[in-house]
């Protein structure tokens, strides 16, 4: 059986002349895992093939356990260099963790390759060392793969689901949310869960978390970003429980599950009908690569019999390669090995390995991927979908279509089977929104039931308002509106339960009702009110009519009219007016009576002098004036105390033990109960 080792039987041999040499490589990894599993063999195997190929360097593995304890990985990879003197490591780090490691001056210089999970682009302020060499792949390309699908379908919004690390968990949504904005979609809701290992009851933590922050909210599309194969395989369970894996919904996951799916157990496929993903294209025909799957499925059912699936997934095929590259450099490494020499003979790494083709450049796979589009409804390969985002059937339309969607893919895309079983591409959900049926004021929000078309109809202020919203949204935006028999409150409730998505309503915004629900930008001034009987004061009421002026103006009007009238008078008589009388008597009694009727111009003497007439003209003017301030004043005060409440003070009314009178189903029964006072709910017809 001719394995990888033997492919490269040419470059494994040493110089005749070179001394018999043992290299020391350590690797850290979790064997309480299925990924962890795998490695182990993988690592063993190229450990063993080239041994016995080699005939000068032998090496001298040493593999530590991390027991499930993931954040004890750095610390295990020091521990190896100092203790057991290991020449370099193939470990299941992240960057982060390898750089951390490196700063130990002991293990400064110690090559390091990474066989973790895909890994997320590191902090452009943290500069990967030279001694790190990442074979696991940018978790990036695969959100790019992510973001091409949902653009693909138009998609809006999409609901990011991952387990937390000791990653930069923080930078995948992040990473995701820039993927996504060429296509003009978001990131809705991000829900992060715990890692497994560190939950006690997991599968309650994950139906609980589910059922809080998912519900009716979630938009529908879900995508599993970061994720264990045990953490995947109780969520798709739960999230089939609850129904959101249904008609309607899509989940996409990455290739850290589904290429573990060969491994996991029928009933765990079952949860995961519908899901489409990305497996990591590598050979599977080659020779090569048959004799490792052979002798791999042996060994690993010889050493874990409790596993029913001994195929091996990537992670075997990198571990196997990242082993290989090391071993290589040792044997390219003349005489007593420093680390500066190993490091560039790992540089300079050049061959085909099991995941494809291995060769570095500042520390990282030259090469990009390209992945597989699985549809996990009877793990069919849809396509292939590659870096620069183009769908193809095969590699060869993919170099020919470059980065267009090439239109067979397409129609191969809409013929998926999502969840459901269904083949038509999913909608965006209707959200479901609430209109109360007990709205106050039916100027605002009316619902109404048509018996003959048998039709609900929504009307109102408040529903014109959010209609004309809607309308405004750049995108689609479907929704039904859903009859709420109940108070505002229980409303708000059902919002924050899911039971509805939203609510529209003329709502009074108040801080309790934060708790439950964000609100709008209100569009009218809320204020609480109270109608009551008109107050009127009966004394003042008599005597309203000399009221409207004080008395000053009273007094000086008194004078004004009669220094007028007495100037007028005299001087016609001084000018010998015969109709202004010539006694004494006659002439103080007709001066009197002349002012009274000169208010009024109603006077029967004629006026022929012209100074007289200034005077009168000039008087004219004033009495204009102060009978409309008259007029204004008077009218003001018959209507502004019909206008003052009976009732100001709220105390009054428990005094009193008033029965006051509210709307039905909104917020004042709160306010009576806290005044201890009665109240009787009314609802219009």
């Amino acid at each position: 059986m001719q394995t990888k080792a033997q492919e490269n039987k040419k470059r494994s041999n040493c110089p005749v002349d070179q001394p018999h040499t043992i290299r020391r490589i350590g690797s850290v990894i979790d064997q309480s895992s299925r990924i962890g599993k795998e490695q182990k063999i993988a690592i063993q195997m190229a450990v063993n093939d080239f041994n016995q190929l080699s005939t000068c360097s032998k090496l001298d593995l040493h593999i530590k356990d991390l027991h499930g304890k993931s954040d004890r990985a750095a610390s295990t990879a020091i521990e190896l260099v100092k203790q057991r003197k290991v020449q370099a490591i193939v470990a299941a780090l992240t960057l982060e963790e390898a750089t951390l490691v490196t700063e130990f001056e002991e293990v400064a210089n110690t090559p390091i390759i990474t066989i973790g999970s895909a890994a997320i682009a590191p902090s452009p302020l943290l500069l990967q060392p030279p001694s790190i060499f990442q074979l696991n792949t940018d978790i990036g390309i695969q959100m790019q793969c992510a973001a091409a699908i949902i653009g693909h379908f138009r998609w809006q919004k999409v609901t990011v689901i991952y387990e937390q690390s000791n990653r930069a968990d923080s930078r995948l949504v992040k990473q995701l949310s820039k993927s996504l904005k060429p296509f003009n979609s978001v990131v809705e809701l991000d829900l992060a869960f715990p890692s497994i290992s560190s939950l006690q009851e997991p599968e309650a933590f994950i139906e609980e978390k589910l059922f809080n922050k998912l519900g009716s909210k979630s938009s529908g599309i879900f995508v599993l970003v970061q994720s264990s194969l045990e953490f995947a395989t109780i969520l798709f369970e739960k999230a089939r429980k609850m129904g959101i894996m249904e008609k309607g919904y899509v989940w996409i996951v990455y290739d850290d599950i589904v290429s573990l799916i060969d491994s996991v157990e029928p009933s765990v496929t079952q949860n995961m009908k519908g899901i489409i993903g990305f497996k990591e294209n590598y050979e599977e025909k080659s020779k090569s690569f048959q004799d490792f799957s052979f002798s791999f499925r042996r060994k690993f059912r010889s050493a874990y019999p409790e596993e029913e699936h001994p195929c091996p997934s990537r992670y075997a095929l990198r571990a196997y390669d990242a082993t290989w590259a090391i071993a290589e450099a040792m044997q390219n490494s003349i005489g007593k090995m420093n680390s500066s020499e190993l490091i560039n003979h790992i540089s300079s790494s050049d061959f085909e390995g099991l995941s494809g083709k291995i060769s570095f450049k500042n520390g990282k796979l030259l090469r990009k991927p390209t992945f597989h589009i699985i549809s996990v409804t009877g793990y069919t390969e849809i396509a292939l979908l590659s870096p620069e985002l183009s769908f193809s059937m095969d590699l060869r339309d993919q170099e020919r279509n470059g980065t267009r969607i090439n239109t067979n893919m397409s129609k191969e895309l809409d013929s998926v089977h999502w969840p459901g079983g269904v083949q038509t591409v999913p909608k965006k959900r209707k959200l479901k929104i609430g209109v109360p049926v007990l709205a106050a004021v039916h100027e605002f929000v009316r619902v109404s039931y048509d018996e003959k078309k048998k039709t609900m109809s929504f009307d109102g202020l408040s529903v014109e308002v959010f209609k004309a919203a809607v309308e405004l949204l750049p995108y689609h935006f479907p929704y039904d509106f859903v009859p709420f028999n109940g108070t505002y409150d229980e409303m708000l409730v059902a919002v924050y339960n899911k039971s509805l998505d939203a609510a529209v309503a003329d709502m009074t915004i108040l801080d309790d009702r934060y708790d439950y629900a964000d609100f709008s930008q209100p569009y009218m001034d809320a204020q609480i009110v109270m109608v009551v009987t008109a107050k009127e004061d009966s004394k003042k009421q008599k005597f309203i009519v000399v009221m409207a002026f004080e008395w000053k103006l009273w007094v000086v009007m008194a004078a004004l009219s009669l220094s007028t009238g007495a100037i007028i008078y005299l001087n016609e008589h001084v000018n010998d007016n015969p109709e202004f009388g010539v006694s004494f008597p006659q002439i103080i009694g007709s001066m009197l009576w002349f002012s009274v009727t000169l208010l009024s111009f109603a006077q029967r003497e004629s006026i022929k002098n012209n100074l007289s007439r200034l005077v009168l003209a000039i008087w004219l003017f004033v009495t204009m004036v102060v009978a409309a301030s008259y007029t204004a004043v008077l009218s003001s005060m018959l209507t502004v105390p019909r206008l003052q409440p009976s009732i100001v003070q709220v105390d009054y009314l428990q005094k009193t033990n008033a029965i006051v009178g509210c709307n039905r189903g909104g917020f004042h029964p709160k306010i009576f109960e806290a005044y201890e006072i009665q109240g009787r709910e009314h609802q219009e017809n």
